[in-house]
């Protein structure tokens, strides 16, 4: 039968367009809160000539996990379950990504996921590694045993390969049940519904402009039950869950369970608490007791599952502080989960949501027609499964305008960089960045990675030699923003005008974002046979974080397009005439 989760995957066009990953791009969206899935799906998935049974490597340095996915859909949603033999493939997808001993023998698209997830392996960046198998049928014991046996493997190859790093090796069976109820997570911030007696003895209450609180000290031992009967469902509010614990003295969730463990009459003092969203709460003061009615923890999900794996014997004693807090209104729940939540802290973009350059291009954007543009601010929770179809997501925004004036590594490898300094902020988001040069950047990297869709879809048999070697290179993790680097740079060649301030460039007021991608497809077609041979090299030698290899490769690019200004004269001329600000 459809959950609801199947009906809002089959409702989503845009999904739809990556199939058989369009599945598996879903349950990313709504497992890390993704506001660019097309933008994720652009570096993320792997699959075609030796893949090797991987359908998609996703790194996510923000929650410091990798994760590796095979992904089945079945067209007979009736069956019982999934077929074991698709998990076991992740064995092999494992190996041949972590082992990574032939590189040579992968395909462009898993070599340049496997060394990208290698160097963020060893920069210290990954906490832990994740096996997905991503599918549509009920979850099943025999999935999973195979699953069990593929984090093994998993485990062993990270520990030859990187000794003195400890990481942890994870599966999950993403099937029906679980994409219901991640999609659930997104609709409602609780997802355990029982009603639960709280042992304690005092409490104080508070309340504010809608919202009401009871504050009280818990037996750490209620909160080491309360996670080893609902788990990872216990921290709804943030789909993340709970971090695996490193043992490294600096690492919380270690600290947290040694003192639990090693000192719980001083647990209270040491630890800063919990506090958990319900649906409602009630004081029973003749029984002295508290009353809840659901319960999901947005701040302490370090504390709550580091208490889990520590033995329920060596807890005896320690106390955690605790407030439970109840309110209704959407809004206040979202803005309570985001101030709360320390395990999904505030974006580096939220910092930048007030600011006066993001307000005016957030009012300049209303006059262009098809377009939303929030501004480095975040939707409720709704929006990371239903957001609106022709929105520019910021990240993805800021990424084009940072590739466009030629800071490709930033855009791909320092995106945080644009949001938290000042310095990097103010290159591109200042008096001189308007709405409509946004869409001119963001329409280009839109239609660069349209292009690489479209070549991933068709076949192996009617790809010719050119389109195999332009697909090769978007394969590579950062050859989009390079790409859009590089055409920008070519400005003045299909312009056929010197630019004296390249963000003046842009379309009319009344190209929406869509149209203008339809503007840039012609060109993109143009210049993309050029960058396996100017481009590429980059990638052998040190990627995008060597700017004198880049910039070389972009001067590079440059000259040929010049060089064909007369061959693509028509190509230019049509484009030249849409463009204002030359």
């Amino acid at each position: 039968m459809p959950t609801a989760a199947w009906n809002a995957f089959q409702a989503r066009s845009d999904l739809q367009g990556f199939s058989p990953n369009g599945l598996v791009l879903f349950a990313l969206e709504l497992r890390f809160g993704i506001d660019d899935i097309a933008a994720v799906a652009a570096t993320a998935l792997t699959d075609g000539a030796s893949d090797h049974k991987c359908d998609a490597v996703y790194i996510d340095t923000e929650s410091r996990t990798a994760v590796i996915v095979q992904g089945y859909v079945s067209a007979n949603a009736g069956r019982a379950s999934a077929p074991s033999n698709k998990a076991s493939d992740l064995n092999i997808a494992a190996s041949w990504i972590l082992g990574n001993e032939r590189p040579a023998y992968l395909g462009s698209a898993l070599r340049t996921a496997a060394e990208e997830l290698d160097e963020a392996i060893r920069r210290g960046e990954i906490d832990s590694v994740e096996l997905w198998y991503c599918h549509n049928l009920p979850e099943s014991q025999n999935v999973a045993l195979e699953l069990e046996r593929a984090a093994r493997s998993a485990k062993a190859l990270l520990v030859q390969r990187y000794p003195d790093v400890q990481i942890e090796a994870r599966y999950l069976e993403v099937g029906r049940a679980l994409l219901q109820e991640w999609y659930i997570s997104t609709q409602s911030a609780i997802l355990v519904s029982d009603d639960l007696e709280v042992p304690a003895t005092g409490w104080f209450l508070e309340e504010g402009d809608g919202w009401k609180a009871v504050c009280t000290s818990v037996p750490a031992i209620w909160l080491h039950d309360l996670h080893k009967k609902h788990e990872d469902r216990l921290f709804s509010a943030n789909v993340r869950g709970y971090m695996p614990s490193r043992r490294a003295a600096q690492n919380i969730n270690f600290g947290i369970e040694k003192t639990a463990s090693t000192q719980p009459g001083r647990f209270w003092a040491f630890n800063n608490g919990v506090t958990a969203l319900v649906h409602k709460f009630e004081v029973d003061e003749e029984r002295s007791l508290l009353q809840l009615s659901g319960i999901a923890v947005v701040n302490g999900a370090q504390t709550t599952g580091a208490l889990a794996r520590v033995a329920r014997a060596q807890l005896v004693g320690a106390k955690v502080m605790i407030r439970f807090v109840q309110a209704t209104d959407p809004a206040l729940v979202e803005s309570v989960i985001r101030f709360n939540n320390s395990q999904n802290p505030i974006k580096p973009s939220d910092f930048r949501s007030g600011d006066r350059h993001q307000d005016r291009l957030r009012r300049e954007f209303e006059k262009i027609p098809d377009v939303t543009y929030l501004g480095a601010r975040r939707g409720g929770p709704d929006d990371r499964a239903r957001r609106p179809s022709n929105l520019i997501p910021s990240d993805t925004a800021a990424q084009a305008l940072a590739a466009f004036h030629q800071d490709p590594g930033t855009a791909y490898h320092d995106l945080r960089s644009i949001w938290e300094s000042d310095e990097v902020y103010s290159r591109y988001f200042s008096e001189h960045t308007s709405a409509t040069h946004l869409v001119f950047c963001y329409s280009l990297w839109r239609a660069v990675a349209e292009a690489k869709a479209a070549l991933t879809a068709m076949s192996e048999e009617s790809l010719t030699s050119d389109d195999k070697e332009m697909l090769e290179y978007l394969r590579k993790r950062g050859s989009l923003h390079l790409l859009v680097a590089a055409v920008a740079a070519a400005a003045e060649s299909f312009l056929g005008r010197a630019i004296a301030d390249s963000f003046k460039l842009s379309f009319s007021l009344n190209v929406s974002p869509t149209t203008a991608v339809t503007y840039w497809a012609p060109l993109v077609d143009a210049l993309l046979p050029f960058a396996p041979l100017q481009l590429g090299t980059v990638f052998e030698n040190g990627g995008l974080r060597r700017r004198d290899n880049v910039s070389a490769a972009i001067s590079s690019f440059r000259a040929i397009v010049n060089s064909t200004r007369r061959a693509n004269a028509q190509t230019f001329e049509e484009f030249r005439l849409r463009v204002s600000g030359i």
